[in-house]
């Protein structure tokens, strides 16, 4: 029985076998002329690609490092202006110059009041963690070890040697680990150094100013351009690492092939062929250090899975393609086949009966030929237009990844500017302005917060402390407030701007509105069986019930813009932690109001 199936299947199939053997040269035709071609165009078209990928990425890392050397350049343009505000009065020399037996011990201690007064002030910035002077070691508080430290003790060493060359300029010493007697443990800093020269006698220097920079500060930007797979750092001119987001790499000597790469030039990208990497690179003009990037090819091109899936779609249509050009060829050798048997039987009754007797219906064109010939072309031109309009979608998909990555590093100029604007404030003894712009920039500081919409409730509670000093400055003697959050609380995760809204709401609709002149904002937080809950309390004017009830709907067209931010809260809330979570509102006329923020985590 099976022998008999078989059989009957090879009679099947034996015609389509014998069609395929007498069309034996069309195969090898197809073959040298549809498929060997098309298998060249794939690995063709994959390997420009794939280099016009790298190309297109690493010139995208290159311009993420451009930016990256320009917020590096400004926070250290910020630390040298505040050693130049010292080296330029007339003063801070006189007092650094005076010898040790010039005026005896009350002069010495008069010396170093003023001297603390005029370098205190330079230490409550971010880039400032410490202002060292370094002075003769026969003046007395020269053994303070604390702002003030003695000469000889570094007179040996090889930074102190190559500030003293520099004549009075701006020495930037490398990253060391630096401890102080406000912290014992330490960290990495660089020093911006310069020395003093003696008023009485240039050839002799009175100090050394040293104006320490934490090495934090270039790490976090170079955070800020971080690839997946690639290692981001800053090296000096000898190739020592002075900054990694990994601490364990600072003093490391970057390779030998690294180094002969970024020396080519100011900045540029470098194929590092023996090692498959590239190196990305610029160049920090202020001290000559090199940003550098390397990357393996791997990690490259793993870090786009679109754009390989992409490849992919296109690899998909040109097998298609393939396959349709093969169903193609078979449909068209049938079709072939029988119009070579018409003609054979034209042929065969032209030399039988003549012309004039032939049917005139066997001489009509094959009209299903000419159909399918009309139909290829159509799918062949729909398949290019798939492939167009592939190839644009990849384009803008890479573009707005580029537009990201930039992105990522120009919320920081904000409040590098109102940074800025502060230390002109504080130049000009406006120490209103400046405690103001100071806690606007760290408002925006925290409420940027690299981008991330979720922070744990102590960076929700520094936010809310820096909206309550700004308003303290804009509305003088309105409120007075009060934190209370047990520590239990802190690191919990909570909707960022989630209590900034509640906090508005209380003073500018409930204490801004009584008649006695001040009143009290009280935020507490306890942890609760399933969560915590965060309360914000005011003794202002309260609501009744009714409005208690409807400030937490969402607001129609014309109704009062203050319920809006206590809505949006309210979805944020539940959004992130459930509809068991939420907003509740207590309050009566005439006794304030309490709103709690109750978040349900889950065990």
């Amino acid at each position: 029985m099976p022998n008999h199936a078989a059989a009957k299947l090879f009679r099947n199939i034996r015609p389509f076998l014998s069609l395929l053997a007498r069309h034996k040269r069309i195969w090898i035709a197809y073959f040298v002329l549809v498929l060997v071609p098309a298998l060249l165009f794939q690995k063709i078209y994959s390997d420009r690609s794939a280099t016009a990928m790298k190309t297109e990425v690493t010139n995208s890392i290159l311009q993420a490092i451009r930016q990256v050397e320009a917020n590096i350049s400004y926070r250290m343009s910020n630390v040298k202006e505040m050693s130049d505000l010292l080296f330029m009065n007339p003063d801070f020399h006189t007092l650094v110059g005076r010898s040790a037996a010039e005026g005896g011990l009350p002069v010495q201690i008069d010396d170093q009041r003023q001297l603390y007064k005029m370098i205190i002030g330079l230490e409550n910035r971010d880039e400032v963690r410490k202002v060292r002077l370094f002075v003769d070691g026969r003046k007395i508080y020269a053994s303070d070890n604390n702002n003030f430290f003695d000469i000889g003790l570094v007179a040996d060493q090889d930074w102190y040697r190559r500030t003293a060359a520099n004549n009075g300029k701006i020495f930037w010493v490398d990253t060391a680990y630096q401890t102080y007697m406000d912290d014992p443990e330490g960290m990495y800093v660089l020093s911006c150094a310069r020395v003093i020269k003696n008023p009485q006698d240039f050839s002799q220097i009175a100090g050394v100013l040293a104006l320490d920079m934490p090495e934090t500060i270039l790490s976090s930007v170079l955070e800020t351009a971080q690839f997946p797979g690639m290692d981001l750092y800053v090296a000096d001119n000898s190739g020592r690492v002075i900054s990694h987001l990994d601490k364990s790499r600072i003093g490391t000597t970057e390779s030998d092939s690294i180094q002969k790469a970024v020396a080519r030039g100011e900045e540029g990208v470098e194929a590092l062929r023996d090692e498959g990497a590239y190196v990305i690179h610029k160049t920090i003009p202020v001290t000559g250090w090199k940003i550098t990037a390397k990357i393996q090819d791997s990690a490259l091109m793993s870090g786009h899975v679109k754009q390989s899936a992409t490849a992919a779609n296109l690899v998909g249509i040109i097998t298609i393609l393939l396959v349709v050009f093969f169903a193609v060829f078979v449909i068209f050798a049938i079709i072939t086949e029988s119009t070579i048997r018409r003609i054979r039987q034209i042929g065969a009754l032209v030399q039988k009966e003549g012309l004039s007797n032939l049917d005139g219906e066997l001489l009509q064109a094959n009209g299903p030929m000419f159909s399918l010939e009309t139909n290829v072309s159509r799918l062949v031109n729909t398949v290019r237009s798939l492939m167009e309009e592939s190839y644009e979608a990849k384009g803008r998909e890479r573009e707005a990844q580029l537009k990201a990555l930039q992105a990522q590093i120009n919320p920081h100029f904000l409040y590098n500017t109102l940074d800025t604007i502060n230390w002109m404030a504080i130049r000009r003894d406006a120490d209103e302005i400046s405690q103001t712009v100071g806690a606007l920039a760290q408002y925006f500081r925290l409420s940027l917060n690299k981008g991330r919409d979720i922070v744990t409730v102590s960076d929700e509670l520094e936010l809310a402390k820096a909206y309550l000093e700004i308003q303290a400055s804009r509305f003088s003697d309105m409120f007075v407030s009060r934190i209370q959050v047990d520590e239990e609380v802190l690191g919990l995760p909570i909707p960022k701007l989630s209590l900034q809204p509640v906090i508005e709401n209380a003073l500018l609709h409930g204490i801004q509105n009584k008649e006695t002149p001040k009143g009290m904002v009280t935020i507490t937080g306890s942890a609760t069986d399933n969560g915590y809950r965060l309360s914000v309390a005011d003794d202002g004017v309260g609501m009744d019930k009714e409005t208690a009830r409807c400030i937490l709907r969402e607001p129609s067209p014309g109704s009062q813009p203050g319920g809006y931010g206590l809505f949006n809260v309210q979805e944020r809330i539940r959004l992130f932690a459930g509809p068991g979570s939420g907003l509740v509102v207590h309050s009566a006329p005439g006794e304030g109001t309490v709103v709690d923020i109750c978040v349900e985590l889950p065990k």
